[in-house]
């Protein structure tokens, strides 16, 4: 969501209309259920880290603790910077929560990853995944390295309910997901009528430079190993293909206010906060060469609410606070314009190209 969506929106209103509150509330419950007596994550779920997720070193440092999760930032700042949890979740736990329950589950207390399905199915999240979606396909279009005759052909990973893939269908896409979750999947496939998969990308099989495009929208946070995946990424890119993601930043200016009450930080679903730096520097690793990293919603009521004492993300009936008054016009264009133009809104979009 840009600035100018944004100053129309709001970030509490965003999060009441969307169901948001909801699926924190779920995600907090779950997480609660990792922690045991002495303050730590259960013995049989964590996977304590012993290297740096992107650039492997044994080196970092502690920013702060969230739900017994340490996040810690790697102290090579020159290069990388990456934020991490610690410790991580293991595998089996993990794809058990992204697969959740579908329509099998306790209706009464539903898991958060199946309430996040009804938060992408919301009116409110569609109109904003909408506007993301179509700039994320224009900037794929203006970042292929050679015209081609005929369809594109674009896999999307983590692709949840399908929206972006329809966005593709519709601007003559041939398109394929890969997903996890049980209800986004049967949605994806029985009401969009796309071809979408409940794999991982290695168990895919898929060949060598098939895909003129590959993106990961809120997916590369999720990933334990994030290298060893752009690898695999890399591979079934054709050359002069693009790969984009769509993630939290890490360095956004509430993440670094807020710290630990920022919602982005949650140990288990995001092992990883990505910044800037640090995405281009896993696509250097990696073999990708970066064309762009684009900053996105500024989260300025948020910040403020914050200062002032409030919840972040709770509308208070009085918000003509002398901040709020301060932040407001002019002075708010500008400091949102300000956010975004250094890199520090809360989300940020990476563009990114396989040499031919």
């Amino acid at each position: 969501m840009d600035g100018s969506n944004k100053a129309r929106k709001s970030t509490y209103d965003f999060v009441r209309e969307t169901g948001r509150d909801r699926y924190f509330e779920a995600r907090d419950r779950e997480i609660a259920m990792l922690a045991d007596p002495s303050g730590g994550i259960r013995a049989e779920f964590a996977e304590p880290v012993t290297a740096c997720p992107v650039c492997g070193n044994t080196q970092f440092n502690f920013w702060f603790e969230k739900q017994n999760f340490k996040i810690m930032t790697c102290a090579d700042e020159e290069h990388c910077s990456h934020i991490f949890a610690d410790p991580q979740i293991n595998e089996d736990a993990l794809m058990e929560f992204y697969r959740g329950e579908g329509d099998t589950g306790d209706a009464e207390q539903p898991t958060a990853n199946d309430l996040w399905v009804e938060v992408l199915l919301s009116s409110a999240n569609a109109r904003y995944d909408q506007i993301k979606y179509k700039k994320g396909l224009e900037a794929i279009e203006e970042a292929m390295a050679a015209e081609k005759a005929g369809k594109r052909r674009v896999l999307d990973i983590g692709c949840s309910i399908g929206h972006f893939l329809a966005v593709a269908r519709d601007a003559d896409w041939d398109t394929i997901g890969l997903e996890l979750s049980t209800k986004a999947v049967v949605h994806a496939r029985d009401v969009l009528g796309l071809d979408v998969r409940p794999k991982l990308l290695h168990e895919a099989d898929f060949d060598p430079e098939s895909f003129d495009a590959v993106t990961l929208w809120g997916v590369i946070e999720h990933l334990k190993r994030p290298v060893e995946v752009l690898e695999q990424i890399k591979n079934v890119l054709k050359p002069g293909g693009v790969l984009l993601t769509f993630c939290p930043n890490g360095a956004s200016l509430v993440c670094r206010i807020l710290r630990e009450k920022a919602a982005t930080f949650d140990g288990r679903n995001h092992p990883s906060y990505f910044t800037p730096k640090s995405l281009r520097f896993v696509m250097k690793l990696t073999g990708l060469e970066n064309l762009s990293v684009f900053s996105y919603q500024p989260d300025l009521d948020a910040v403020i609410n914050y200062i002032e004492g409030r919840d972040p993300y709770i509308k208070k009936l009085d918000m003509h606070s002398p901040l709020h008054e301060f932040f407001s016009g002019l002075m708010r264009e500008n400091a949102e314009k300000f956010i975004l133009e250094n890199g520090l809104g809360y989300k940020i979009m990476s563009v990114n190209r396989k040499s031919l």
